[in-house]
């Protein structure tokens, strides 16, 4: 009995016990969503601010630097600019270094090989090679990872100066030349011949400019003068040539009305290959059954440039090499036959390409030559084809 009794107070004090125990788990874990809340909520306060002080130094750094989406210069502007090409950078940094007279292209070759070419405006023989070497400096400081060479051209578009690469690297360095290096880069200069223009000889005949022409066609080959015009929109060659170098129906032949100094005439239109210093191209050429008058007209000159030096009685040819920039607009700039048509010391003038007329359009192709000049013409054209082909015989015996 007694035992039973030790036993039931134990089992009470059990109990007991493990109430107590209840009560206190019961009430810890009731205070354990409130406290994960509590510490989750100062957690989130903490990573807000930490944000915000992030946002604010952002803020701070765009205010600083924000002109920079639009530049306050090239150089601000120009790793900024929405799909920029390397030819453009190039291009950007050079007009906002050099003259705004002076004109610049960039030619690519082997998909990395940036070259610049500069050309020198008509007004200015020669620039001095410190002079351009200052006008280097800040080109190189931005584009020295692409650009390779730089090639400087005079006013007869003959290169005279070429900074090589290892030259470019110095100017960026050292910000001047040595006297070796000015020595290299005029020598260099003379002997990068690829972009130069090519010299035409002509005679100057009362006012005009007479060229040789090669005339190319399936019957063969003839070389007759010709009278620059820029007033002539197509080149014009006489009957016998044209008839010497191919068989053509002149019947059938499209015809094309021409106003000139005798009034108007009627030529039909062919084609040949006309060679000028081995620019040769294949163009229209109007059928002059009149008399023996040659004229070089503006269509040979599509796609090509030229210089026109009157005191020297020479002309200046090259091809113009047109590139292509994806997905931008080019920079507006003049061309390097846009600039002053001022002719130096009234001797030296410039054009370009006209417009190609329509077929049937009324043209002039020789509004510059008086009726009673084209007799003495033929007859000087064939005094100096004779001479040169006597020269050539006494220089072949």
């Amino acid at each position: 009995m007694r035992i039973r009794k030790i036993l039931i107070i134990l089992l009470l004090t059990a109990l007991a016990v493990w109430g107590i125990q209840i009560a206190y788990f019961f009430q810890h874990n009731a205070s354990m969503p409130s406290q994960i809340k509590r510490q989750a909520e100062s957690e989130r306060k903490a990573l807000m601010l930490q944000f915000a002080n992030n946002e604010r130094k952002l803020n701070n750094d765009y205010r600083q630097k924000k002109y920079l989406a639009t530049g306050k210069t090239v150089y601000d502007r120009i790793f900024n600019a929405k799909e920029q090409t390397v030819v453009e950078l190039i291009q950007r940094m050079a007009a906002d270094s050099f003259p705004k007279d002076w004109n610049c292209d960039v030619r690519v070759e082997e998909f990395k090989h940036f070259i610049l070419l500069v050309y020198l405006p008509h007004n200015l023989a020669r620039a001095e090679v410190g002079k351009i070497a200052s006008y280097l400096i800040p080109i190189v400081k931005h584009c020295s990872w692409c650009l390779s060479d730089v090639a400087v051209f005079d006013y007869a578009h003959k290169s005279y100066l070429f900074f090589d690469n290892e030259t470019l690297r110095h100017i960026e360095n050292e910000r001047k030349l040595t006297e070796t290096l000015l020595e290299k880069v005029k020598q260099q200069g003379e002997s990068f011949t690829r972009f130069n223009s090519k010299t035409i000889q002509c005679k100057k005949y009362e006012g005009h400019l007479v060229l040789p022409m090669q005339i190319t066609g399936s019957s063969g080959v003839e070389t007759c003068l010709a009278l620059f015009d820029t007033g002539a929109s197509v080149t014009t060659v006489s009957y016998s040539t044209i008839s010497k170098t191919g068989s053509d129906n002149l019947a059938t032949a499209p015809k094309r009305s021409f106003n000139t100094a005798n009034g108007l005439m009627t030529c039909p239109i062919v084609y040949r290959e006309v060679d000028l210093e081995g620019f040769s191209k294949r163009i229209e050429v109007a059928v002059n059954q009149r008399d023996e008058l040659n004229l070089l007209g503006m269509n040979y000159f599509q796609g090509m440039k030229y210089i026109v030096d009157s005191q020297n009685a020479c002309i200046y040819i090259w091809k113009e090499q047109s590139i292509e920039i994806p997905r931008i607009n080019p920079i507006p700039r003049k061309s390097a036959l846009e600039d002053s048509r001022v002719p130096i010391e009234g001797n030296y003038t410039e054009t370009g390409p006209q417009d190609k007329k329509s077929a049937g359009e009324t043209v002039k192709p020789g509004s510059n030559v008086s009726s009673r000049d084209m007799n003495d013409l033929a007859s000087f054209a064939d005094k100096w084809l004779e001479i040169d082909h006597d020269t050539n015989d006494a220089r072949e015996n």
